[in-house]
């Protein structure tokens, strides 16, 4: 058994709850798209999203805290998004606990991801590898009629990057400052190493207007006020911008369940 969660914000964080759900709509057409059949998918929220799709393998967990009251300064409520975001996550994985998965995998609301992961997963399984990364996957900024390939570092920036063996998902949870959902990594704490996954495992969606951390805007922002963004979002963005290039092909779109929103 797999298990997916997707931690979705409440209606209060978005700046356009309508707008967020059909994205969110979209990426739990996308997820639940797998070539397996053998998932479930949590979703972890305040709120019910407003979406039409149904899927009997998706669960929905309405969790038992407030949203935060964010701030109006954006380095105080990122963490404040990031720590609900974390809290999410810790309520999905105790009622995913429930299902008794072998592996887990966190997807971002906005998201997308291969259709081979559950597959391809269950046929690696054998010897219960502690996890996966992915390392390669897409940058794609909403509208556009092409995708930007990351074939070495896209766990670096998008929080849909790790499967984990249920009982070592803990690991990413930070108690410290806040409780937050650590996915930078190529090992685990405990320095266990996970390995690549051999495709591209996501899809990262830029310039929604609903991206946590960085949206393109906020991105090109913090380039051009390097105390706020630093030189490590300044590096990562000219790195951007030399990736290749890749159109939107029906085979992409066939594997990823993409479509234009």
């Amino acid at each position: 058994m797999f298990v997916f969660i997707i931690p979705v914000k409440s209606a209060q964080l978005t700046s356009d709850w309508a707008a967020f759900s059909k994205l969110f709509e979209r990426t739990l057409k996308s997820v639940c798209n797998q070539k397996s059949g053998t998932f479930k998918v949590i979703v972890s929220c305040h709120g019910l999203p407003e979406v039409e799709y149904q899927n009997e393998a998706v669960i929905y967990h309405q969790v038992d805290f407030d949203p935060p009251a964010l701030t109006g300064d954006w380095d105080a409520d990122v963490k404040l998004k990031e720590g609900d975001k974390a809290n999410k996550l810790k309520q999905g994985y105790e009622k995913a606990k429930s299902l008794n998965p072998d592996y887990i995998m966190v997807v971002d609301a906005d998201d997308l991801i291969s259709n081979k992961i559950v597959s391809y997963v269950e046929k690696n399984m054998g010897n219960k590898p502690k996890g996966w990364f992915v390392k390669k996957g897409y940058y794609y900024r909403e509208g556009a009629n092409y995708l930007f390939v990351n074939t070495k570092e896209f766990y670096k920036l998008c929080g849909t990057c790790l499967v984990l063996r249920t009982d070592v998902f803990p690991q990413v949870l930070l108690e410290e400052p806040f409780l937050q959902y650590f996915h930078r990594l190529k090992e685990l704490p405990d320095g266990s190493p996970l390995s690549p996954l051999p495709f591209a495992g996501a899809l990262y969606s830029m310039g929604n207007g609903e991206n946590h951390y960085m949206s393109f805007n906020q991105a090109v922002k913090l380039v051009n006020k390097p105390k706020q963004g630093g030189q490590y979002l300044k590096k990562l963005w000219h790195k951007m911008m030399k990736y290749r290039v890749k159109p939107l092909t029906g085979g992409f779109k066939k594997s990823f369940n993409f479509y234009k929103i």
